[in-house]
């Protein structure tokens, strides 16, 4: 019997900017997985989120620390969405389930000023509708 390699994911991310991706992207990542995190950048700035690509189970983005914020969103399978934070600080999550695995997801995040004009709170790409879609 053969266990599953072990994966890491998840923790506190401090840079300005950065990525974050799925367990052993671009490889398939695993089943059952829950993956949290919290992405905090310095004071007076936001945190803008931009998701390049994802296939089936999910990713919800939170406005702030996990699930106890609003979420700003749930990311399903051929969404290319941003999202902005209204603090310094963002969470996100990804859930895998026990049925399929695929590629998964890479996204990237940079750090805006407070004050940059963003526009209306939330600030979202114009392809938000396809964060509605029903998630596979």
């Amino acid at each position: 019997l053969l266990s599953a390699a072990p994966y890491f994911c998840g923790g506190l991310i401090s840079n300005s900017s950065g990525m974050l991706q799925s367990p052993n992207y671009p490889g398939n990542y695993p089943n059952n997985a829950d993956c949290v995190w919290e992405i905090q950048v310095e004071n007076n700035f936001r945190v803008a989120l931009q998701n390049s690509r994802c296939q089936y189970d999910y990713i919800e983005v939170y406005d702030g620390p996990p699930h106890s914020s609003p979420l700003l969103g749930r990311i399903c399978a051929g969404s290319f969405l941003t999202y902005t934070s209204s603090s310094n600080l963002m969470s996100i999550h990804f859930h895998s389930d026990s049925r399929h695995t695929f590629r998964g997801f890479q996204a990237h995040y940079s750090s805006i000023p407070t004050d940059h004009n963003i526009g209306e709170f939330p600030f979202r790409t114009e392809t938000l509708f396809l964060s509605r879609q029903a998630c596979l």
